[in-house]
């Protein structure tokens, strides 16, 4: 009788020993094949949203491709609010903008810096500070002429004269090597966004 009793108890022991397994169980379910094949939850939606709009970007990459400054272009293509080839091209004339700004101010300095006029330093040197101011405005020019719809052969002509100024203060230094730019690396990397506006706007002005 005391053995019965005792394999009851052993028994009902084990039964609620069981019972506890499985409420742990339960409580960390396990995601199965079947759940993520279900798809994204509402909170992926934001990624699904983001692969999207990739699709413009991707364009715009190979677009750059066609460029002859391919990575310089491609940098563009990160810009905020750029995801057409107008917006491409206008936040490229833009930067250029901005770059031939601060390519004039530095020369202004070493003008100022250079104190006495008629020299060559400093004609040269001034030589540039003209052709970079040049260079602003017709790019400025040609962004008005881009927003405000303007035909394509206006465009491709002020690109033009932005690019001859691009290239005006390489050629003044280049004339006379025995002076050394204050600014080479500007001058480089100018010219080779104008070359970019030039083969976007070319590129743009082909597509129907």
């Amino acid at each position: 009788m005391f053995r019965y009793l005792a394999a009851l108890i052993l028994v009902a022991a084990l039964a609620a020993s069981t019972n506890k397994s499985v409420d742990a169980r339960v409580v960390h379910p396990i995601v199965g094949p079947d759940l993520e094949a279900a798809g994204p939850s509402p909170a992926d939606d934001d990624d699904g949203r983001r692969l999207i709009g990739t699709t413009g970007h991707d364009e715009l990459v190979a677009l750059c491709q066609q460029m002859h400054y391919k990575t310089l272009c491609t940098t563009m293509t990160t810009l905020p609010g750029v995801t057409t080839p107008e917006q491409l091209l206008d936040a490229s004339l833009r930067i250029t903008a901005v770059k031939a700004a601060m390519a004039e101010t530095k020369l202004d300095e070493a003008i100022k810096l250079g104190g006495a006029q008629g020299n060559p330093m400093m004609s040269s040197l001034e030589t540039c500070k003209e052709s970079y101011a040049s260079l602003v405005d017709s790019i400025n020019n040609s962004r008005d002429t881009l927003k405000n719809g303007g035909s394509n052969a206006d465009l491709m002509t002020e690109l033009s004269a932005a690019a001859t100024y691009s290239t005006d203060c390489e050629d003044t230094f280049e004339e006379r090597p025995e002076l050394q730019s204050p600014i080479p690396g500007a001058q480089r990397h100018i010219s080779r966004l104008v070359s970019n506006c030039l083969d976007l706007a070319a590129t743009i002005k082909e597509q129907p």
